[in-house]
């Protein structure tokens, strides 16, 4: 799936219809919940350890590569206590990969941000700081939904291209525009509809 010509946009469509129609009304409720949630533990980050609720999103982000959410966040609290108490990245201990760690205790010195060209992680931390309509996070489990209906385990394509991703994400917030929420809406109750699903 090329993900960027005409058929392949109107499949993402339809697939994402599909995936919003199959939510639950609390599959649809946990779509509206979750970024602002996310948004108010980025809050609460900000708050003890003196910073932007922008940087905290940013060091939450840049951890959370396959990372389940409840270690996401005690990982960003770490990395930030860490920062704060002067101790150093090495001796760090992250469930995400190094790379990462190190990306997220430069964002949580002040030292450097999450840049455009991290569609992801980008796109990420625009949604929990300031729950953007313009951003859409496009993970594994939204690439998924965009590719397949299916509700068992299917094997798809979960990498993309900055080009492919911008056509996900284009495409994303005009189905989500169609049906009245906002594309991090969307993607929230997609997420939790698929991975319910497929039983992971």
């Amino acid at each position: 799936m090329p993900f960027t010509d005409t058929p392949a946009r109107k499949r993402i469509r339809k697939n994402l219809r599909h995936w919003w129609n199959e939510c639950t009304t609390q599959e649809r409720a946990h779509g509206r919940t979750w970024y602002a949630e996310a948004q108010a533990y980025a809050q609460e980050l900000a708050d003890e350890f003196g910073i932007s609720r922008t940087r905290a999103s940013m060091v939450i982000s840049a951890v959370s590569p396959n990372n389940i959410w409840e270690r996401n966040k005690v990982d960003a609290r770490t990395i930030l206590q860490a920062v704060r108490d002067g101790v150093p990245a090495k001796d760090i201990k992250c469930c995400t990969y190094d790379a990462n760690k190190l990306k997220a205790y430069a964002i949580a010195k002040g030292e450097r941000t999450i840049e455009h060209k991290s569609r992801k992680t980008y796109s990420f931390a625009h949604n929990v700081d300031t729950l953007s309509p313009e951003h859409v996070t496009v993970d594994k489990w939204h690439m998924r939904a965009v590719q397949t209906t299916s509700k068992q385990p299917k094997e798809v394509r979960t990498q993309v291209t900055p080009l492919q991703y911008d056509a996900v994400a284009e495409e994303t917030r005009r189905v989500a525009q169609e049906l009245g929420v906002d594309g991090h809406v969307l993607q929230a109750a997609v997420w939790v509809t698929i991975r319910d699903r497929w039983g992971r």
